[in-house]
């Protein structure tokens, strides 16, 4: 699969995951340690701003204040992105998570294939990645987050009653 199917695998993930979620649930703290649904996706949101910053750096730009805090802040970065779209309603939270998503796949698929997979290419992130890896490493954080979503959903399903069943 190539890098742009695997981001587009991985929206699609996020959709699923969401799809139907009740309304109740959404603000619902712990499906992923203290977040919420809503905040996962806020956090997924903040991860495609860091690719869409990732693929500027193969149109010559050096990487942003954005990239470095991820890359060596990590849970900065995390907490400190999440609070920002704390008082956003969910469907502010889906819009940004979908609009840089689109704009991360278009991106990326103006980027020639052999590039994607050349290592050295980020010698910011690691001399010995190549944007492949970088997007896998997202897919898997996003596999990751939409698992927790989907036992979160289970879970939470006897305290808010039949409306989370819907899927």
């Amino acid at each position: 699969m190539d890098t742009s199917e695997l981001l587009q695998k991985g929206n699609l993930m996020v959709i699923q995951a969401v799809d139907g979620f009740p309304e109740v649930g959404w603000d619902i703290p712990g499906a992923s340690g203290d977040w919420s649904v809503k905040d996962i996706i806020a956090h997924l949101a903040s991860y495609e701003h860091v690719a869409i910053d990732v693929l500027n750096t193969f149109q010559g730009d050096e990487p942003t204040p954005n990239i470095l805090k991820f890359l060596h802040h990590l849970d900065e970065f995390n907490n400190t992105e999440v609070e920002a779209r704390k008082y956003l309603t969910v469907q502010q939270v889906m819009d940004e998570y979908q609009d840089t998503q689109v704009q991360t796949t278009s991106m990326l698929m103006q980027i020639p294939k052999d590039k994607i997979r050349q290592t050295g290419t980020m010698p910011w992130y690691s001399q010995e990645s190549s944007l492949a890896d970088f997007i896998n490493r997202l897919y898997e954080h996003t596999r990751e987050h939409c698992t927790q979503i989907a036992l979160f959903r289970e879970n939470i399903r006897p305290e808010i009653g039949d409306d989370a069943t819907a899927s």
